[in-house]
């Protein structure tokens, strides 16, 4: 534990926090780092984002605290009374540090944190206690320090489950996450209450749901999930994992296959690309091996359009892959269909087929060095060329021909403005005819 503390003290030599702690004295207020902060200071977690509880007018401080240092503030909830302070707050870059302040949703600070979602997320630190000279004082009335040494997850009591049916499937992330184990007691709590999970907005368990497909070994959490009656839940028509299992497997062990090795650091620029808030591909490509176009998972998830589009393109694009051989122009249109998402694709298909990867090296090579090349290029010419050209009305045959020259052009059999307006005029006669 003194490690911990020594961590703790060292919040103070943070020019924001140090601030907040002057402000708060200023204003005698007792403040109290709490939940996932203390807990990351036991894991060593370093974080940019600190919660902090008080007994009252959590908002009206938190409010009074951004003026004083001239910083963004946002108010997140009214019960309990929530907001956020946005500190070293800079356009430029991610140069902020996040402070969320709620106010007791009990008679005293104990048994607030009897009412959190897990018992190593119920502990607290008085932040004036950070300048004592011996130890700082850790309230801990769930004993989270000794769960946490023993990496083991619970909750605090059977109630925080009626209060936020959610908790049942954060147990679950925190547990995917941190690699702990939960209780058999918390267990038996979830197989009782699962089916209050449908009371959770879908928004809500969208964002749990992704958090623990985007963890290393999701397909153990997966399993235990489903036998505990909570997997339902979340997608109705999975009542068994043994069809998905092994390609979630494959891809968490090799999520790039030998044959695209070579293009890693393009992959994991691909994979590192911020795809929406908490969403990320890896989590999105898992999703698909469940679902496999089985599921609405726009109905379901409430996923994004982006999302949904992300979905359906490594699925559509596995489809295409599956043919036996495919011929340099069913290459093309494969690219046509799924280039922006490629990698995606060919990561998808790889963990369902693994035998599908012997026709990588020349998709690749096709993208590289045929197909990319067309797309920088952009169109050889436009409707507005045909219609002033050849004196042709705006209309479906104009759309038609571009088409036939966006073909010829991928496939490679033209390749300047005069080869597309020749194959343009012939068209046209062929029309007038």
């Amino acid at each position: 534990m003194n490690q911990v503390f020594v961590e703790a003290k060292k919040l103070l030599l943070n020019p924001s926090i140090k601030l907040l702690y002057n402000f708060a004295e200023g204003m005698n207020v007792p403040l109290f780092l709490v939940g996932g902060s203390v807990r990351d200071l036991f894991l060593k977690r370093s974080t940019h984002d600190f919660d902090f509880t008080l007994a009252s007018d959590a908002i009206k401080f938190a409010n009074a605290f951004a003026v004083s240092i001239n910083a963004p503030f946002i108010q997140l909830e009214e019960k309990p009374a929530t907001a956020r302070v946005i500190a070293n707050y800079s356009t430029v870059g991610n140069n902020h540090l996040t402070m969320d302040f709620a106010q007791y949703r009990a008679p005293t600070l104990e048994e607030d944190l009897q009412l959190r979602d897990l018992t190593i997320n119920a502990m607290a630190i008085p932040l004036n206690s950070l300048l004592r000279s011996g130890q700082p004082e850790l309230i801990d009335p769930c004993d989270g320090e000794s769960d946490l040494a023993n990496q083991i997850l619970k909750f605090p009591s059977e109630e925080v489950i009626l209060h936020d049916p959610l908790r049942m499937l954060r147990i679950f992330r925190f547990a995917a996450q941190l690699d702990f184990q939960i209780t058999q007691e918390s267990k038996s709590y979830i197989h009782k209450h699962h089916y209050r999970l449908s009371e959770v907005s879908k928004e809500r368990i969208r964002d749990e749901f992704l958090k623990i497909l985007n963890t290393k070994n999701s397909i153990e959490y997966l399993h235990e999930m489903l036998n505990i009656g909570l997997l339902t839940q979340i997608l109705p028509e999975i009542k068994e994992l043994d069809d998905f299992k092994q390609a979630i497997i494959n891809f968490e062990d090799n999520t790039i296959p030998d044959e695209l090795s070579q293009y890693k650091s393009e992959i994991d620029f691909y994979m590192g690309e911020e795809f929406g808030a908490d969403v990320t591909r890896n989590a999105l490509i898992k999703l698909s091996l469940l679902l496999n176009d089985n599921i609405d998972v726009s109905d379901l998830l409430c996923l994004s359009r982006k999302a949904i589009k992300f979905t359906e393109t490594v699925i559509e694009g596995f489809r295409f892959l599956q043919k036996s051989h495919l011929t340099e122009n069913e290459i093309v249109n494969f690219l046509r269909i799924c280039h922006t998402e490629l990698w995606g694709v060919l990561m998808f298909s790889a963990a369902i087929d693994p035998n599908l990867t012997h026709q990588f090296k020349r998709i690749v090579d096709t993208y590289f060095h045929h197909f990319l090349p067309i797309v920088k290029q952009g169109r050889l010419i436009t409707g507005k060329d045909i219609i002033r050209k050849f004196q042709v009305r705006e209309g479906k045959e104009v759309g038609e021909i571009l088409k036939l020259i966006e073909d010829k052009q991928f496939y490679g059999e033209i390749k300047t403005r005069a080869e597309a307006f020749a194959v343009v005029e012939t068209l046209i006669h062929q029309y007038r005819e």
